[in-house]
């Protein structure tokens, strides 16, 4: 069951009444560690433009400091993904009676490269770019010289009027004949080691400019809900599920929680640790 629900009972109105408390106090506990600041950077072209960003390292320091003053959770390690999302989180839990109650606390943003300010990244792109101009000439030179060696070597097998399905055929017929004209590219090919080392120079190129990339960090500062963090929305999002405990064949007892059948110490005791999450977080401001 997810925390909050829409169910109309007592338990539900008044744990829900818990949730939007802490979920209140959540967004003003974290928000300063959202605190964005203003730096300098270089656009593909060249050009110097302002943006923000914010530092994730605060917002892992506010977890830890959030976790370690949880008395009655059982704490998980504070994770943080990046690539098709980015999000930095943590997840508490705690057993009761045949009930678990976990806890998710998180934050989904966005990652955005930039160049640093560097003279080295204009004239690294240059130096690609006539890298790029250059190997393209000499390609087309082996690619030329490479097209007549093997016209001249079918012509010398008596094979240059057949068809291309004709030929097709043969070759695959012929592996010998494969392995002579891959021979023929190959010494081609070796007449212009400038290709190769053109490769490396490339390679070493892109290598130091990937260096020279910094990540800039964004976040909307506003409460978002678990369909908006599925769909990849920037924010800050806390939930909770009362689930269920997986009996000894590892399936649950109960697909959903009837909270009509738990027991009423059960509900104080999640009231109670609801009211723990709410104290500690209110402790959290810097």
């Amino acid at each position: 069951m997810r925390i909050p629900n829409k169910e109309n009972d007592d338990f539900s109105k008044e744990v829900n009444g818990y949730f939007i408390d802490i979920e209140n106090i959540y967004l003003k506990s974290i928000k300063p560690f959202l605190t964005t600041r203003e730096v300098n950077v270089m656009l593909q072209d060249g050009s110097v433009t302002k943006s923000s960003t914010f530092d994730p390292e605060s917002v892992i320091g506010f977890y830890r400091s959030f976790l370690k003053d949880l008395k009655n959770w059982e704490i998980r390690d504070i994770q943080q993904n990046t690539g098709d999302s980015n999000r930095i989180f943590c997840q508490i839990s705690n057993n009761l009676d045949n009930y678990i109650i976990k806890g998710y606390f998180g934050i989904q943003f966005n990652v955005l490269p930039y160049y640093k300010l560097d003279k080295q990244v204009i004239q690294i792109q240059k130096e690609l770019f006539d890298l790029s101009v250059k190997n393209s000439t000499l390609s087309e030179s082996v690619a030329n010289i490479g097209n007549s060696t093997i016209k001249q070597e079918l012509k010398n097998l008596a094979l240059d009027d057949l068809e291309f399905e004709d030929l097709f055929e043969r070759l695959l017929q012929n592996q010998e004949l494969i392995v002579k004209l891959e021979d023929k590219i190959k010494n081609v090919e070796k007449l212009y080691p400038e290709l190769d080392g053109a490769e490396n120079k490339r390679s070493s190129l892109i290598y130091e400019l990937e260096n020279l990339i910094i990540k800039l960090y964004q976040v909307s500062p506003i409460l978002i809900d678990y369909n908006r963090l599925m769909q990849g929305e920037e924010g800050i999002i806390v939930y909770f599920d009362i689930e269920t405990k997986i009996d000894r064949k590892g399936k649950r007892s109960n697909k959903s929680v009837n909270f009509a059948q738990m027991k009423s110490h059960t509900k104080e005791r999640i009231f109670e640790l609801f009211k723990e999450i709410n104290s500690v977080l209110n402790k959290q401001h810097p």
